[in-house]
């Protein structure tokens, strides 16, 4: 399995420094759980990452502000002979957006979602999986507050061809209907609106299709919807962090594994990642243990695709822990690689 490593290389803040030269791979075994450095290709601050199997290509946000050039990048990824992995430059769109955070690949499309200046921008993809022309770009509007939106994670439900963007600013999850076309279509009627300064930021679907969870940022908690009504609607909601420290948070990812029954939350101002129970049967949510990361502010988490493992990237201090996964969900840091510069997402490749 081939781990793809996306990062930051311009320092962001005093907790996000960008030490990184751009993305980089490594062979992970799914035996011994060990990292193995297998090469990288230099570009500026690709923070997250998007990966299509089939071609072998890795897309990337260039993480800027819009006089910088913002972007979405495109390589092709290869193996040698020698066992290390070569990056090709596939090409590039120009985006029109302060600070894109966030991308997902929806069929031919590409969906990104940039935070500062809360708007969406939906790419098509040439015949060659290149990014190409912009089909679409959308700036959120307040709604029912005077919170500026911020665009930080889009995802696709298939089933019902829809779009879920979660906005931290205007602490709302906002739904869109995708047309055959691939553009997106506001379905404002059906938005969730989360607690004032909640800041709902990362979301996982649920393998079924029906359900989907979301980490709140800024107040500790996560929260379970059920995505079957005409409207979605919250079912419940449970903190991730011990009630004395809930207003500290800072949340990060989410992440469900294939059963659906195990959900993580990783939060960047503890370094701990948290493991929750969730029963779709009970509709109930529940936190279980809370884990050192293994480092400081874990930005992201992924499971591996056997589910055996999952690895945090942390970045403040550069490294990424492994940890192995037990019954009922456990989780039992193995060890943890040091010196990956700013590691802010993880994504897993086939090649």
């Amino acid at each position: 399995m081939l781990l793809l490593v996306g990062a930051y290389t311009i320092d962001m803040n005093e907790d996000a420094p960008g030490k990184a030269r751009g993305i980089s791979a490594y062979d992970f075994s799914g035996s011994t759980g060990q990292l193995v450095f297998r090469g990288y290709v230099p570009t500026t601050n690709p923070s997250y990452l998007w990966v299509d199997d089939a071609r072998s290509m890795v897309y990337a946000v260039r993480e800027c502000p819009d006089e910088a050039g913002p972007a979405v990048v495109a390589y092709h990824v290869a193996r040698r002979t020698d066992g290390s992995v070569a990056f090709t430059p596939a090409g590039e769109s120009l985006l029109h957006g302060d600070h894109p955070c966030h991308l997902v690949g929806i069929d031919e499309t590409l969906v990104v979602s940039s935070y500062t200046s809360g708007t969406v921008d939906v790419f098509a993809k040439a015949a060659d999986g290149t990014p190409g022309e912009l089909l679409q770009h959308i700036q959120l509007q307040p709604a029912g507050t005077n919170e500026q939106p911020h665009a930080h994670c889009a995802a696709y439900d298939e089933r019902r061809q829809r779009v879920y963007i979660c906005d931290l600013g205007g602490d709302r999850l906002r739904v869109f209907r995708r047309r055959e076309d691939g553009r997106l279509e506001a379905l404002p009627k059906l938005g969730i609106d989360f607690s004032h300064g909640a800041g709902p930021r990362h979301i996982a679907l649920h393998p079924g299709g029906d359900f989907a969870v979301v980490v709140c940022e800024l107040q500790g908690i996560s929260v379970l919807i059920d995505l079957r009504p005409d409207r979605p609607r919250v079912l419940h909601q449970t903190r991730y962090l011990p009630e004395r420290v809930v207003d500290q948070a800072s949340g990060a990812a989410v992440r469900m594994d294939a059963s659906g029954k195990h959900v993580y939350v990783s939060d960047r101002k503890f370094s701990v990642v948290t493991a929750l129970r969730l029963d779709v049967h009970a509709a109930s949510l529940t936190a279980r243990d809370t884990y050192p990361s293994g480092g400081e502010r874990p930005r992201d988490i992924s499971l591996s695709p056997d589910g055996q493992w999952l690895l945090t990237g942390n970045l403040k201090n550069h490294t990424i822990g492994v940890f192995r996964r037990g019954a009922g969900g456990a989780l039992q840091l193995h060890h943890v690689v040091r010196k990956v510069p700013s590691p802010t997402c993880l994504k897993w490749m086939n090649i």
